[in-house]
């Protein structure tokens, strides 16, 4: 499996682990033989403000930004964080999304409305047709710890066959960043999602 140029941008709120998840998937597409070019862009990411982490990985990859509307996969750990970052996607960009919504203290505060799942599915199909969601909490919450969500979403992606990278890669990846008596559960979290990726893309195992 090889390729030139994959763009990948993670975004969600602080505390989701999207940095994390963003530092595995570059550790994979090192342990592949990728080029990869990383930056980052946070406000208040203590205070469950926005994060958003560009990879770009391949055999030719130059500048770290993803030019808007080149994106090939947004990963969005908190729904409406994907509604937020739509002009970096185009019609064949690939939406997986946490169904997790965190509302911003300051909606409440200000008494404004907030978009629902549906309303941001149908807003992020006018950008492409390929919007997937996950309930990435409570796979990982029924797992047992609620932390694993990051890597439930990183099986997902693995499982609908839309990241370029070898699936005991991005496992190795994943166990790199973990203390040992945290393995198993992950290795679970990521088999859940995977197998839910597949279900995902309407698939099966081969």
């Amino acid at each position: 499996m090889e390729i030139k140029s994959y763009n990948l941008l993670n975004v969600g709120v602080g505390g989701q682990g999207v940095i994390r998840a963003a530092q595995i998937l570059s550790y994979a597409a090192l342990l592949d033989n990728y080029k990869i070019r990383t930056a980052e862009t946070h406000g208040m990411a203590q205070r469950g403000g926005s994060v958003a982490s560009y990879l770009r990985f391949g055999t030719e990859v130059e500048g770290p930004l993803i030019p808007r509307g080149k994106t090939d996969t947004i990963l969005a750990f908190e729904a409406s964080e994907a509604v937020r970052i739509f002009n970096y996607a185009g019609p064949e960009t690939v939406f997986l999304i946490n169904e997790n919504i965190i509302i911003p203290p300051m909606i409440h505060q200000m008494g404004m409305d907030y978009p629902n799942l549906t309303e941001i599915r149908d807003f992020l199909k006018n950008v492409s047709p390929n919007i997937f969601f996950i309930d990435g909490v409570k796979i990982a919450t029924d797992l047992g710890n609620p932390r694993t969500m990051n890597v439930v979403m990183l099986g997902a992606l693995i499982g609908m066959h839309v990241l370029p990278l070898k699936k005991e890669t991005l496992k190795k990846a994943i166990l790199s960043y973990l203390p040992s008596k945290f393995h198993d559960i992950n290795k679970k979290a990521f088999e859940l999602g995977s197998k839910k990726g597949i279900e995902l893309r309407g698939g099966s195992n081969d």
